[in-house]
This record gives structure tokens, sequence and C-alpha cells, in this order.
């Protein structure tokens, strides 16, 4: 009778130990920005596709990520993305260039590809900042390199020491990166048109 006392007690404990456990939060990784535009990929006559954002290996999960000392990552316990941001990041590029991922089957002149270096709230001073930084290029149909690979960094403040602001922020830094990748995709692919116009369709 003891025993069974003891048991139910302990499931008793349990029950209400884990009603006490916050449910986890999830976010979405949003493009704040312009609206797309539909005509940026069919400028100059040549079709321009997203390649998928590769990720740094850390960052390759749903869940967010901050840092509370330089060299230092965690992940948060309750905060997650709703899908994984290096595909989510893929997406907004495609949406917000009018290009297609190069997964659609669509054939091209340009492919853009990314690669997620880092996206993380430093909270090592509260509020703290979240820091999103993207590397690109853009290669020909054959492979080769137009232009030079380039390096997109962001660092913007949270309002608040928490995962809601951190997303927040975080989406800002995201909508500023795409601004970059955009402008600099039409001074790339312009450039390159008088020297390889056999890239391009007429």
């Amino acid at each position: 009778m003891k025993r069974l006392s003891a048991l139910v007690a302990l499931l008793l404990a349990g029950c209400i130990g884990a009603s006490t456990v916050p449910p986890v939060q999830y976010y979405v990784l949003s493009d704040t920005g312009a609206a797309p535009d539909a005509h940026r990929a069919a400028a100059g006559g040549s079709v321009l596709l997203v390649h998928p954002t590769t990720v740094n290996a850390f960052y390759d999960t749903q869940r967010l990520v901050y840092s509370r000392a330089a060299g230092e990552r965690a992940y948060y316990q309750f905060a997650a993305w709703t899908e994984r941001p290096g595909r989510a990041f893929a997406e907004l590029l495609s949406r917000r260039l009018g290009a297609p991922l190069t997964t659609a089957g669509v054939r091209g002149d340009v492919v853009l590809r990314t690669r997620l270096e880092e996206l993380y709230h430093d909270a090592a001073s509260p509020p703290g900042r979240v820091t999103l930084v993207v590397s690109a290029e853009l290669v020909d149909a054959s492979g080769h390199r137009i232009g030079e690979p380039q390096r997109f960094t962001r660092s913007v403040p949270a309002r608040a020491e928490n995962a809601g602001a951190a997303v927040e922020a975080a989406n800002r830094a995201i909508t500023e990166v795409l601004d970059d990748i955009a402008t600099w995709c039409d001074s790339a692919t312009a450039d390159a048109r008088p020297r390889a116009s056999a890239l391009f369709r007429p």
C-alpha cells in the first residue's frame, strides 16, 4: 500500500511539474521590405535563378541561436523557427528577386548562390543585437563566376532581451540584406552583359 501511495505521489508530481514547463514558441523568418519585383529576373533578357541557400552547420536547425560571450553559441530552449533559416532565406530571396529556385526545373543564364554564415542574438550586452552574415556569388550557365563574391553583414539592435525581440531584429536584418543582394545582383549582371553577351538570351 505504501509503495502504491508513493507511486501515485510521484505521478502527480510529474504531472504538476510538466504543466509548469513553458511551450515552445515558433517564429517566422520574414521579409518586411518592398514587394517582390517580378520583372527583375528578366532584366536584360537574362534568366536569374536562386540556388538553395547552404548553411553553417550549427545554424542548420529550427532552433534560435544566442550568444552570451564572444566565441560562444547556444540554443534558445523554448524558441524555434517554423522552418530552418537556410530554407526560409532562399524562399524569401527567390520572392524578393522574382527569380525561381533552381529546384523548380527552370533553366537559367545566371545562378545566385548564397550561404548563411551566421544568424544569432548577441546578448553579451543586454538587450543585445542580432548578427546576420550571408555570403553570395553569381555564376553563369557554365559555372564561371560573374564578378567577385560578396559578404553581406548586418548587426541590428534588439528592443528587449528575449526571443520575440530577437526575431523582430532578425527580420529587420534579413530585409536589409535582401535589399543589398537585390541591388548587387542588378549591378553585377548589368556589368557582366557587355563582356558575356553570349550568356544571355536575345
